[in-house]
């Protein structure tokens, strides 16, 4: 128990918090004062991550319901600092709905907590439980954004088709463990490499359960859901135009970090014996993804429904580093594997895109105005001519979505489509040729980066190449401007340096292998496929 909460003290520091920030929100306390007290506890989880990491680390056994790791750390550390320039956005928030910051910062604070616990995840039940707790607060967060029809008709259908993502997820995890007689992670790795091991001399591995594969379709649906992928993207564009800046800006990047950071602790234990299943099903959704989001994306005139596509064009391309994950931990020996480049190449696309999000939503919330946000893409004509720092902000973000070197976005897509152009298998003529399947994936990535370069160069040429159309200028929303700043200083930093991020990313290591390996049920492997006899 006391290891169990060496690792999980950040996260309940951050859930004690959200629930005194919204206890403090009855009182009459200035809302001047929630924003610089939730940065001070974002600092002290930071801090307490920090230093009670290497213990953690160390002294951690593979039977506890979670698990970390410096990629565990890592993950956890960037996502207190990105929340950290939210946290710069809600100092922006409209007074005119009298919108309430301790409710504000209590459920963010919530949120961030299942954030930081899905990537510790050891066990199917945690790892739900923690997509739930970043599901609940997102509910309320979009009622509390705006109070019209259509932020609670928005509100509804996110409600609703969450439900049905989380029953599709739940199936799914509930058929591992029919399958596999346990929850935890390691323990299930254990029972299918135990079912398809290819290793034993003079015996065929059992085919692939027909139950294992429904399982996996349906992990696939519910976490389809999260990245906002094709087919699972349709609730996005109406929520994103129905809510505020701030909650789509939310949107955008919380349940993207979280789908991949379910994936990535699903990849390599309810996989096994399933990689190829799984590589088919990343493949055929990032291929989709990309080319729906960026063509649907070019139809559209209202600039968060411009996003929302958007986004579900990037759920594509961190699909394509998911896609060489599960191939790489079906053909690499385990001692070989560490993190995956596959791995590697989606948690610095999620970071760079995640950046240039939060970076491009803070100028939207900069440049609303009381009781009318910026809506439209003819809302930003000539804005570099009436606020030329906003528009040199805005053109940064929108070039690095589009992959423009040297930003980031650049970076992160070379990285992705060399992951995939890295992929080999035999050939009798020489020996190794590239997979034709990750050589189409690259091809069709690489075109849709095209694709999306003409909606991103669009809405740049609105604001330089127009001239105003004389809207008032924003009022007093400088936290957001200031988040914006930050984020395009960092980003340029990252772009003409790119090396230390690279082998930052590169230094990350899952869970030790002696953690992740717990003893396999009796009897458990019995509960899989038939293996036939042979």
């Amino acid at each position: 128990m006391s290891e169990t909460f060496s690792i999980l003290w950040p996260q309940v520091v951050l859930a004690a918090a959200g629930s005194l920030f919204v206890l403090a929100g009855t009182f009459a306390i200035p809302r001047r004062l929630f924003a610089p007290a939730a940065l001070v506890v974002l600092a002290l989880v930071s801090l307490l991550l920090w230093s009670g990491a290497p213990a953690a680390i160390a002294t951690q056994s593979g039977h506890l319901a979670v698990q970390t790791s410096t990629l565990a750390v890592g993950f956890q550390l960037a996502c207190l600092a990105l929340a950290a320039l939210v946290v710069l956005q809600t100092m922006a928030l409209p007074h005119e709905h009298d919108a309430p910051l301790g409710e504000f910062h209590g459920l963010l604070m919530l949120l961030l907590s299942g954030l930081l616990t899905t990537i510790v995840a050891n066990d199917l039940i945690v790892l739900f439980l923690s997509l739930e707790l970043i599901s609940i607060p997102t509910y309320v967060l979009l009622y509390l954004g705006r109070r019209d029809a259509r932020s609670q008709e928005s509100t509804i259908k996110y409600f609703l088709l969450s439900i049905f993502s989380a029953a599709s997820l739940l199936y799914g995890l509930a058929l591992v463990y029919g399958l596999t007689g346990t929850t935890q992670l390691g323990a299930i790795r254990s029972v299918l490499s135990a079912t398809y091991d290819t290793t034993i001399p003079g015996q065929l591995p059992a085919l692939p359960s027909a139950w294992g594969v429904v399982a996996l379709v349906l992990i696939f649906g519910g976490l389809g859901f999260k990245l906002a992928a094709v087919p699972f993207h349709f609730y996005a564009p109406d929520v994103y135009e129905g809510t505020s800046a701030f909650n789509a800006g939310v949107l955008a990047v919380v349940p993207k970090a979280a789908g991949v950071a379910a994936f990535l602790r699903l990849a390599g234990t309810v996989t096994v014996g399933f990689e190829s299943t799984a590589q088919q099903l990343a493949v055929i959704l990032a291929i989709v993804s990309m080319t729906g989001g960026n063509c649907l994306a070019m139809l559209q005139t209202n600039i968060r429904r411009m996003l929302a596509y958007s986004g579900t064009a990037h759920a594509g391309y961190l699909l394509v580093g998911l896609a060489v994950t599960f191939w790489q931990q079906g053909h690499l020996a385990p001692a070989e594997r560490g993190l995956p480049d596959g791995m590697q190449a989606t948690l610095l696309y999620l970071l760079v895109y995640s950046l240039a999000s939060i970076g491009f939503f803070s100028a939207l919330i900069h440049l609303g105005r009381p009781h009318r946000e910026v809506e439209h893409i003819d809302d930003l004509t000539g804005l570099a001519r009436s606020r030329p720092l906003i528009a040199c902000l805005m053109a940064l973000f929108l070039f690095s979505m589009a992959g423009i070197p040297p930003l980031p976005g650049f970076w992160g897509k070379f990285a992705l489509f060399s992951s995939a152009l890295s992929v080999r298998q035999p050939s009798v003529e020489t020996g190794f040729q590239l997979h034709p399947a990750f050589a189409i994936l690259a091809v069709v990535g690489m075109l849709n980066a095209a694709i999306g370069a003409v909606y991103y160069l669009r809405l740049i040429g609105l604001m330089f190449l127009q001239d105003p159309q004389g809207a008032p200028a924003p009022e007093g929303r400088h936290p957001a401007r200031l988040a914006a700043v930050m984020v395009a200083s960092l980003m340029v930093v990252v772009g003409f340096f790119p090396g230390p991020l690279f082998k930052a990313v590169q230094r990350l290591h899952p869970a030790p292998a002696s953690a992740q390996v717990a003893p396999a049920p009796a009897a458990a492997t019995s509960q899989l496929a038939d293996r036939p006899a042979r």
